[in-house]
Formats: C-alpha cells, sequence, structure tokens
C-alpha cells in the first residue's frame, strides 16, 4: 500500500506564510496527488474569502466595476496567485521535510509509525 501514499501540502503564500499543513493520501498516481493538493489549497483559500485581503466575487465586481462573468475570472486569478500547493511520494526522507509541520497522516499507526 505504501507505493500509492503521497504527502501533500497545501497553504497560502504572503502574510498567510505559505504551506503548513501535510497530509498522507493515497492515489493512483503522483498526478492524482497533485490533483488532491490543489484541490484542498483551494478549500484551503476558499475558507479565508472575504477576509484576510481574499475578495469575493462580489467585492471584485464593486470593487473593479465588472461583470460576474469577468468578476470570476480575475477570482480564480487572484486565488492562483495565492494558494502553494505540493505532492511528494511517502517516504521517510519526504517524512523528514515535514517534520515540524502539521502532518495529518491515518495510514502511521497501519506503517508502524
Amino acid at each position: 500500500m505504501e507505493n500509492n501514499l503521497f504527502i501533500i501540502g497545501y497553504g497560502l503564500s504572503g502574510g498567510f506564510g505559505g504551506i503548513h499543513d501535510y497530509e498522507v493520501i493515497e492515489a493512483v498516481d503522483e498526478n492524482e496527488a497533485e490533483d488532491c493538493a490543489y484541490q484542498a489549497a483551494v478549500e484551503y483559500y476558499e475558507n479565508y474569502v472575504g477576509s484576510n485581503g481574499l475578495r469575493t466575487v462580489e467585492e471584485i465586481m464593486e470593487e473593479d466595476d465588472l461583470d460576474e462573468e469577468s468578476a470570476e475570472e480575475e477570482f480564480n486569478e487572484e486565488r492562483e496567485s495565492w494558494i502553494e500547493y505540493v505532492s511528494m511520494p511517502y517516504n521517510e526522507e519526504n517524512l523528514k521535510k515535514v517534520d515540524g509541520y502539521h502532518l495529518h497522516n491515518p495510514y502511521a499507526k497501519a506503517n508502524g509509525e
């Protein structure tokens, strides 16, 4: 099973300080793990939308005088500029890289860690 395990990390750049949260997931391959990391970063971003300078679509429409479609495009561009994410194979070396950060590892007991 360990061959299908990956460590993903996600966070926000700037004043948020980058990636601080990691988790171990099961995925078919590196591409799927990276997709999971991206989705986790998007969800993390959306938790802060409307505060801390991260604008909602409605705020963009109002502040930039844009229609909804253009505001959604701007929202997506802003989101992409803030999110950070990474995926890496689950192994001892990569576990050391994330030591000291928040790591959710539901597979730790199964692997004797």
